[in-house]
């Protein structure tokens, strides 16, 4: 009792202080910052966050390891404050963040945890710090997500070998136009459910020349489409969504690259093969005249 009635009498004054020590000695461990490489997302597209963590804690602390708690966890809500299922992300493999450093984080997390519903939400990031025990917010990021019209819809099943084989699905190919950027994007839908199985952005894409896309003979998706200026690419989607297949052909002078269905799929003629990774060949230079041969 003497306990309980000297609690109840510490002046309020004192309360808030000790409050505010404690807070001050939370916030101090970890520093924290979320960004997004963007905020309009198409409905189902992994969404890419980048967390920055600063150690203030005054010494390195371990995070991550097998059977440890997942060391990152993001939460999204709503425009009406209702929270969503959490989405935890762990690691097998421990890390330290030493003492005084700041690190980066990116992380991509799946559209049907992230972007799964249409509306405008807001996401944060909370990094758990192992010798509190507690977990540390960063600021909130907005996440608007909206859809677009497919530019192709066409049906296929699911060839032997791939998961659900002999499921009715549908190949989609969007272009969704942002602020500042135009991204064409491969779907696949279930066919009875209507449910959306994958959302894959493909690139930027420029839409003055119309893209090329076929179903082949194995149920592949191929799209050819115009990247940058003269500068084609020709994607290969299997039918659970993921990149079969990315390859680039320049468009040369009275050979522009074109998608061309055979026998074993589909093969893009015309153009000139480019590796992007490849850099351009130096230009030749031309020796000075002091230092040309004497005739």
């Amino acid at each position: 009792m003497t306990r309980t009635r000297l609690i109840q009498h510490t002046p309020p004054v004192r309360i808030f202080l000790c409050l505010l020590l404690l807070a001050s000695s939370a916030v101090a461990q970890f520093a924290t910052n979320l960004t997004l490489p963007k905020n309009n997302f198409l409905q189902g597209e992994p969404l890419v966050a980048i967390v920055t963590i600063t150690n203030r804690s005054g010494a390195d602390v371990i995070v991550g390891g097998k059977g440890s708690r997942p060391w990152l966890q993001f939460q999204f809500e709503d425009g009406q404050g209702r929270q969503l299922s959490p989405v935890q992300i762990g690691s097998n493999d421990s890390f330290t963040l030493k003492a005084g450093g700041t690190t980066k984080h990116t992380v991509q997390i799946e559209g049907q945890s992230s972007t799964g519903q249409l509306g405008t939400f807001y996401a944060t990031a909370n990094i758990f710090h192992p010798i509190s025990g507690q977990y540390y917010a960063t600021n909130r990021a907005r996440v608007n997500v909206t859809d677009a019209k497919p530019m192709f819809d066409d049906g296929f099943g699911v060839p032997p070998g791939f998961p659900q084989a002999g499921r009715a699905r549908r190949y989609q190919a969007i272009v969704f136009r942002d602020i500042d950027s135009i991204t064409l994007y491969a779907r696949v839908v279930d066919d009875r459910t209507k449910e959306h199985l994958i959302t894959q952005p493909l690139g930027s894409i420029i839409t003055s020349i119309q893209p090329r896309i076929q179903i082949d003979a194995k149920n592949f998706m191929h799209l050819l489409f115009v990247v940058q200026p003269r500068l084609f690419c020709h994607t290969i989607i299997k039918p659970d969504g993921s990149i079969a297949k990315r390859e680039y052909y320049r468009d040369l002078d009275g050979s522009r690259p074109t998608l061309v269905m055979t026998g074993n799929g589909a093969e893009v003629v015309g153009g000139e093969s480019f590796d992007p990774a490849k850099a351009p060949a130096k230009a030749k230079s031309f020796r000075k005249t002091s230092e040309r041969p004497k005739e």
